[in-house]
């Protein structure tokens, strides 16, 4: 989420100036045992700006568990003062909470969902799941793909071996770590001529045995966590981008490798589908299916001329549907309809929250 708020913030003060905004983080960048102090803070801003009549709109980004909570009181607060709130759902676990809830959860979840004036998701799994799970208590869906910026042109790409592919996100157990390196390592891609760069922070040293166990340690690097212009550059230079997760909202990196005109094989999770159509723009895998993850990366491995057809049809996707100028027009809609006034030049405080974020325009 915090990339989606620094991609859409950055773009706004470029390109819309007219349009004041601010940004408060409310979960803060350090150890999680700081989270309160940074919240408390984000609370005492946001309700100075709001007693103050300055806040037009708040908009909130939520992910799922400790998000919903967080992101509740603040709604809660926002509706205390009739500020309106837009609400931007990001978690690709929200469903699984809501579902494993007990009652008192479930209805507080259903409070926040009602108090807000728009509810945004980032595509039809999501869309169908809020309209299924809580009706008509939301005022208002709309469906917005997250958005990036992308380079004029794609880099052209040499087509000899080694093939470069590209893991980017945290390395845990529910991003299917453990699957690409089995698929890999299986008798369909190990003679083939590929190296694979894993660029993320988690449980690296788990991942790292893994790879030495299965004999492939000599073709896998782990880079730990990059800052953006370090995956950009590991986009930059890389072939294909693999992305064969359990779970998912709308990954940044599968729309970022679509900016850059990269093969994408990924699985069919969350909103992935909507941005990724099988054989046009990508290929689409079963999650957790380490032989059908194994025959498309055979595939893109072995066909340079299906590489570049993927990534062609990933970079028209993207210029159609996902470049940040498309998300701005949409969110200043977004904004225009829901804000109390819309007058260019008027203050309106606003939040953001480390990976989660909140924001007021």
């Amino acid at each position: 989420m915090g990339r989606v708020v620094d991609n859409f913030t950055s773009d706004l003060r470029q390109h819309c100036p007219e349009v004041p905004f601010e940004v408060v983080d409310s979960y803060g960048p350090g150890s999680f045992r700081l989270m309160p102090f940074y919240f408390a803070r984000a609370a005492v801003r946001l309700a100075g700006g709001f007693a103050s009549g300055k806040a037009q709109l708040v908009h909130i980004h939520m992910a799922e568990y400790g998000s919903v909570l967080r992101k509740g009181l603040l709604v809660a607060l926002a509706r205390l003062f009739r500020v309106p709130v837009v609400l931007h759902l990001h978690g690709g676990r929200l469903p699984k909470q809501y579902e494993e809830s007990g009652p008192l959860m479930r209805w507080a979840i259903r409070q926040v969902m009602a108090a807000s004036s728009e509810v945004v998701v980032l595509g039809e799994f999501w869309r169908h799941w809020v309209a299924d799970s809580f009706g008509g208590a939301v005022r208002r869906i709309t469906l917005l793909h997250n958005a990036v910026p992308g380079p004029a042109r794609p880099v052209k790409r040499d087509a000899s071996a080694p093939v470069r592919l590209l893991f980017l996100g945290r390395l845990i157990k529910l991003k299917g770590i453990d699957v690409l390196l089995s698929a890999l390592a299986s008798p369909a891609c190990r003679d083939k001529p590929w190296v694979v760069t894993i660029a993320g922070d988690g449980d690296l040293e788990t991942y790292r045995a893994q790879a030495v166990s299965l004999g492939i340690a000599d073709r896998v690097r782990f880079t730990g966590w990059l800052d953006q212009d370090g995956c950009r550059r590991e986009l930059a230079g890389a072939d294909v981008l693999v992305q064969p997760s359990m779970f998912e909202g709308l990954p940044m990196s599968v729309l970022e490798a679509m900016a850059e005109g990269l093969a994408i094989v990924a699985t069919p999770v969350g909103s992935v589908p909507d941005a990724i159509s099988d054989g046009v723009s990508g290929l689409l895998v079963p999650p957790g299916d380490v032989q059908a993850l194994a025959g498309a990366l055979a595939r893109v491995i072995d066909d340079p001329d299906l590489r570049q057809a993927l990534g062609g049809g990933a970079r028209s996707r993207w210029e159609r549907q996902f470049d940040i100028a498309v998300y701005r027009e949409r969110i200043i809609e977004i904004y225009r309809r829901n804000a109390r006034m819309w007058l260019a030049g008027a203050g309106a405080p606003a939040i953001r929250s480390g990976g989660p974020a909140e924001r007021t325009g």
